[in-house]
């Protein structure tokens, strides 16, 4: 049975509608739907409040009980991408910022050290697209990453140019948290910070 029929099962179980489910974790109906004919999978936080509203345990919600490894930890991915995204954020940051002292070493502290960590947060933050199993879903987080990659150079150029690096690091700050709180969740499928869910009691 795939995670959309217990989704269904357990829903008409409880004698829930779709638009009930979606009023008491916080969603779209239209999400509802989706999960329910596996077109997108529920994410962590969501996962956790249809557990507790069907009153199932997570591990069979999720199918994982007695089947968990480090690899089907969705926590942990979860971290690990969130990680991966501020770590980006702050060596593109470390990049367009002045290295004191200014003079000949500048240029291979840059070679050597901040360019390397800045080329190895962005694979990182791009392997992690791997995660996300629909393919159409998939197609449509590259591109969107892509453009985020692209505000934050522009972002970085613009410091870079301009030497106001107080605003700098305040809009490369504003970018990276409108990403994660914003983006993720409404866009890519991907909910990256614990959030309140409405509950009713």
């Amino acid at each position: 049975m795939t995670l959309g029929e217990k989704l269904k099962q357990y829903r008409l179980n409880k004698g829930f509608s779709q638009e009930k489910v979606a009023e008491r974790i916080g969603v779209s109906r239209q999400a509802v739907t989706k999960w329910e004919n596996n077109q997108t999978t529920p994410s962590v936080d969501n996962l956790i409040a249809l557990s507790s509203l069907y009153d199932v345990p997570l591990e069979e919600l999720a199918g994982t009980k007695n089947k968990v490894s480090p690899k089907e930890n969705i926590i942990l991915r979860t971290n690990l991408t969130l990680l991966a995204i501020i770590f980006q954020m702050v060596a593109l940051n470390a990049c367009v910022n002045p290295t004191p002292p200014e003079g000949d070493i500048s240029i291979p502290f840059f070679l050597f050290f901040k360019l390397p960590f800045l080329f190895l947060f962005s694979i990182w933050m791009a392997w992690n697209l791997h995660y996300e199993k629909d393919k159409e879903q998939l197609r449509k987080n590259i591109r969107i990453e892509l453009l985020y990659c692209t505000v934050m150079m522009s972002v970085a150029l613009f410091v870079f140019y301009s030497k106001l690096y107080f605003l700098g690091n305040i809009l490369f700050i504003a970018v990276c948290l409108f990403y994660i709180f914003v983006i993720n969740p409404k866009y890519m499928n991907r909910t990256l910070v614990k959030r309140k869910s409405k509950r009713k009691q």
